[in-house]
């Protein structure tokens, strides 16, 4: 029995501008995406994998510049490295004019991808066998263009032409599309297929790309058991929103006298984990106040120096306190932190002004827009509405209008 072991990771999205960080973390950030390719080069040296599987955005557009370009070349240089298998996705896709693929532009700039890298440069499914492992064939297919594509690579259609292995062979497939009814919500559906459609393909394991999170299917027989289908998710977190750890995966294959038995381990590769929390900001009466209850959110869930954390702030601030944001103390806690007052209201009692009716300026611009808030279903036309209530009666009140109902970044 022979086993096949390969190191999976995909959505690096090599030159990401993360205009979302403040201008200072933004280089840092792009630091931890080549740090985290370098990573994966050693581990799969380490490991003894037979290849480093690649489905998809490699690179965040179709352009890279020249800086990451050179990076990304030199990154699979390294002596010992492994063949690196890549199939372009919706943001690297492939074309004869793609600085990132093409051989005839890499040759005019000098450069070419080493020759242990191979690229599917076609929209239909082709394979590519693997000297270190007789038997065994990985099958690829790319996107021509970062359109977001209906196309189902997974149908009987797209797969007439591949006729599997024999029994003692094994087929792996690298795909870059949506698993229907997976699909998070700041994700854009392309290249779709369902469950059904990867459980009666031809292919002993599909690594999947696409999906910042990851998941996996597992088989319900057929051509394997164990694990069928995997996304690694984003080698390492590109957006606030996706929480937790991010690295690669470790398939292991075996095969040869039996079925095909598939098994996965996650491999760490961000140093940073992203976190989501809430903090309670009612009776607070001060800026100060409100910072420690947000590092006491921090302290709690364990976030870390070099993490980046979203804390959502509910309650009622006591009237005429302001926070403008977070303090040098609390700024310095994170490497990135961003604070949602959205949820936060002052100690408004609102009651009274549809009680009494009217009488002043004041009166009537609280009660026109406590009538339209009551008429309003649209959860983010009554968040509009509740923050320009209460940023008006801070006009009238106090005399002034600070940010103080809206989120606040680093």
């Amino acid at each position: 029995m022979a086993v096949a072991r390969f190191l999976q990771v995909s959505d690096l999205h090599l030159g990401r501008p993360f205009g979302w960080l403040s201008a200072d973390r933004r280089a840092d950030r792009r630091s931890d995406q080549r740090r985290a390719l370098e990573r994966v080069v050693r581990e799969a040296i380490e490991r003894g994998v037979h290849a480093i599987l690649i489905p998809g955005d490699l690179f965040d557009e179709e352009g890279a510049d020249a800086e990451t370009m050179a990076f990304a070349l030199h990154a699979f240089r390294v002596a010992g490295c492994p063949p690196v298998l890549i199939a372009p996705g919706n943001h690297d896709p492939y074309s004869e004019s793609s600085h990132n693929w093409s051989p005839r532009l890499l040759k005019a700039r000098g450069t070419t991808w080493p020759e242990h890298v191979h690229v599917f440069t076609s929209p239909e499914w082709s394979a590519k066998e693997l000297d270190a492992l007789p038997g065994a064939r990985v099958w690829g297919r790319c996107f021509t263009s970062n359109g977001l594509s209906s196309e189902r690579p997974l149908s009987a259609e797209a797969l007439r032409s591949i006729v599997p292995v024999d029994a003692s062979g094994l087929d792996l497939a690298l795909l870059h599309g949506s698993r229907e009814g997976q699909c998070p919500p700041s994700q854009n559906v392309t290249a779709p297929f369902s469950d059904a459609e990867a459980q009666a393909s031809p292919f002993s394991y599909i690594a999947a790309g696409h999906y910042h999170a990851g998941t996996r299917l597992a088989s319900s027989g057929g051509r394997s058991g164990g694990v069928r289908l995997s996304y690694a998710g984003s080698a390492v977190a590109i957006d606030a929103t996706e929480l937790g750890a991010h690295g690669a995966l470790d398939v292991r294959v075996e095969f040869g006298f039996r079925q095909p038995f598939v098994e996965i381990e996650f491999v760490e590769l961000d140093r940073r984990k992203v976190f989501e929390l809430a903090a309670d900001l009612s009776g607070a009466s001060s800026g100060e106040v409100v910072d420690r209850r947000v590092m006491k959110a921090l302290d709690d869930a364990g976030v870390g120096e070099a993490d980046l954390a979203t804390v959502r702030l509910t309650g009622r601030l006591v009237r005429g306190v302001r926070y403008s944001g977070p303090g040098a103390e609390l700024k310095a806690r994170v490497f990135h932190l961003r604070v949602d007052l959205r949820g936060v209201r002052p100690d408004y009692d609102l009651d009274v002004y549809l009680e009494k009716g009217p009488t002043t300026t004041e009166d009537r611009f609280a009660c026109a827009l406590l009538e339209k808030l009551v008429g309003e279903r649209d959860p983010e036309q009554r968040a509009i509405l509740e923050s320009a209530l209460y940023y008006g009666l801070d006009a009238f009140r106090l005399r002034e209008v600070v940010p103080s109902y809206d989120e606040m970044g680093e």
